[in-house]
């Protein structure tokens, strides 16, 4: 099997003070007082946080490309304050591999976007390598991709769904600027010879994972000589349109 996805979670921490304020003051089970705590307290955070690390993420797993193992196809690193309740051997079941490492995400937050790329690969780093010490992995492809991600300077950005024009004279690409806030997507237009850009368009933002965006990456097609479209891969009706200029 190969690795086919790394991510990073921020683990549920229940605010028992507050459950159980709940439970005796307001008459809730406590199911009832864990889910609103979770919903209150600790939501928006946790699908922030998993939104925001994606970029580093994608990255890594793009660059280290088809990385084949025996027990594990994903890794989950969750993130927590404290490890004291956490084993810090990796634990796998079923092709999923799961660790622990430590993050003050009260500091996370306040983080510069960069600030936050670079602690996002050092925590990937320290789960890799708790899993390759558990399977024994040559370590030195996550070395090549690590040095890759900072010559790049924490940058992933990709171009997607190239096609050339009916009449062969021009190609159009989708360019995706992958970043902590939000994924771009542009339509970018070549001269098919030179491969000088004619034209670039912003079609539209969205939020940076994978599950959100990919499912908007329908095909790209021309309709013409000067003009081409992408189309929502669900919505028939939805879709983006760029003419060159005439």
């Amino acid at each position: 099997m190969y690795l086919r996805d790394i991510g990073l979670d921020l683990p549920y921490k229940k605010n028992y003070e507050y459950i159980l304020d709940m439970i005796s003051n307001h008459n809730l089970t406590e199911e009832e007082a864990v889910r609103l705590d979770f919903e209150k307290s600790w939501k928006e955070n946790k699908v922030k946080f998993g939104d925001e690390v994606r970029c580093i993420a994608a990255l890594y797993l793009d660059l280290l490309g088809n990385f084949k193992t025996e027990k594990t196809k994903k890794i989950m690193i969750r993130c927590v304050n404290d490890l004291a309740m956490h084993s810090i051997v990796p634990k796998t079941t079923e092709g999923f591999t799961e660790v622990y490492v430590l993050l003050d995400f009260n500091c996370y937050w306040n983080y510069s976007n960069i600030e936050k790329k670079k602690l996002i690969l050092e925590k990937i780093n320290e789960g890799i390598l708790l899993i390759a010490n558990e399977f024994s992995w040559d370590i030195s492809p996550f070395s090549r991709v690590t040095k890759e991600i900072i010559d790049r300077n924490y940058v992933n950005e990709f171009s997607l769904k190239q096609k050339s024009s009916p009449d062969r004279k021009h190609k159009a690409e989708i360019f995706c600027q992958h970043d902590i806030d939000f994924i771009t997507i542009s339509m970018i237009i070549r001269e098919r010879k030179s491969n000088e850009v004619i034209k670039s368009e912003l079609l539209f933002k969205d939020r940076p994972h994978e599950l959100s965006f990919v499912q908007k990456l329908g095909d790209l097609k021309w309709i013409s000589n000067r003009e081409v479209t992408l189309k929502h891969r669900y919505n028939l009706r939805k879709k983006w349109t760029v003419k060159m200029d005439e």
